[in-house]
């Protein structure tokens, strides 16, 4: 079976790091403000569930609030993403957006 004939074929080569943290979405296109959670984390990408429906290639502000190590606070992550897919994980309700980082804050 060539890798391609299956119903899904994960292409992405980084690896990526299960979360599980509260995310901030701002859209750049409409200016709207959305909550959700990012499961997971590569060095290129995240995936967001909430129940926003962007569009393909819109570009969003992400804060995802990291957990803290012991009494030590984690700094957020802050990135701009764009939208490269999103599923619907609960029919109506909840949606998971791939995303691609285009630029991280320091």
């Amino acid at each position: 079976m060539k890798p391609f004939d299956t119903h899904y074929h994960d292409r992405r080569v980084g690896r990526r790091l299960r979360m599980g943290c509260r995310a901030k979405m701002k859209s750049l296109h409409t200016g709207e403000t959305h909550y959700g959670e990012c499961v997971d984390l590569s060095v290129d990408g995240m995936a967001i569930r909430c129940m926003y429906v962007p569009q393909h290639g819109e570009r969003l502000e992400v804060v995802v609030i990291v957990p803290g190590v012991g009494n030590m606070p984690m700094k957020p992550l802050e990135a701009v993403v764009e939208v490269r897919r999103c599923n619907e994980v609960e029919r109506g309700r909840l949606y998971e957006i791939g995303t691609r980082i285009l630029d991280r804050k320091p």
